[in-house]
């Protein structure tokens, strides 16, 4: 079983790269050099009590998402890395049917080409350790999934994460370009406000109103 700090730095590490954030950015975000990142990350550091407030912010995380150490073991830390000690398959969509292709550019037996969730559970048994599957449609990871060799599995990345992820990704670099504009900030924090408070509807009306005046913009 991974120590304390290996277990935090590879479920950091995992939960960064299914946002697909770079390490560059998400230490912009929370203050901190890359290279602390990568040790926090590695195991070999382990982050202040203000960082980890600060990445479960950024990532949109509980502690307890963060702390959830149950399926990170040793052989795991290359889940998210191709590594040689963990078993990864990348199956795309087939073009013609509703059906993942393990082998989609070859000419395998149609019946070994088709990815299911049964293979998977006896590739895991097989090999006695979790099988993680990366799923593509139309070139896009579409969800992620670890089969375990006791027959259970774990969506880690679903559709909806998916979408999400990059949203987030975007509004994340996005902010990070006007956060130390007070009066940009302000306007951003006002918005997300007003999606739940209609105060704070109000008062982004008025302001929005204010600034089509100010740009000499007629309704």
């Amino acid at each position: 079983m991974t120590n304390f700090k290996q277990g935090l730095g590879s479920n950091l590490k995992l939960i960064r790269k299914s946002r697909d954030i770079t390490q560059e950015d998400l230490a912009g975000i929370v203050g901190i050099h890359p290279r602390q990142l990568s040790k926090i990350e590695t195991g070999e550091h382990f982050p202040s009590c203000k960082t980890l407030e600060k990445l479960c912010i950024a990532l949109d995380l509980t502690p307890k998402d963060l702390f959830d150490f149950e399926f990170l073991v040793e052989e795991n830390e290359g889940a998210m890395t191709g590594t040689d000690n963990q078993a990864v398959f990348q199956v795309t969509k087939s073009a013609t049917k509703n059906v993942y292709e393990l082998f989609p550019d070859n000419n395998k037996d149609e019946k070994q080409k088709i990815c299911t969730d049964k293979n998977m559970h006896n590739t895991a048994k097989a090999l006695n350790k979790p099988v993680y599957v990366e799923y593509f449609d139309n070139k896009k990871t579409s969800k992620i999934v670890v089969f375990y060799p006791d027959g259970k599995e774990k969506v880690i990345l679903n559709t909806i994460d998916v979408d999400a992820k990059q949203n987030m990704n975007f509004m994340m670099k996005e902010f990070k370009k006007i956060c130390k504009d007070k009066s940009s900030a302000e306007f951003i924090k006002l918005s997300l406000l007003a999606l739940n408070d209609n105060n704070a509807l109000k008062k982004l009306d008025n302001l929005l109103d204010g600034m089509k005046l100010a740009r000499g913009i007629k309704d």
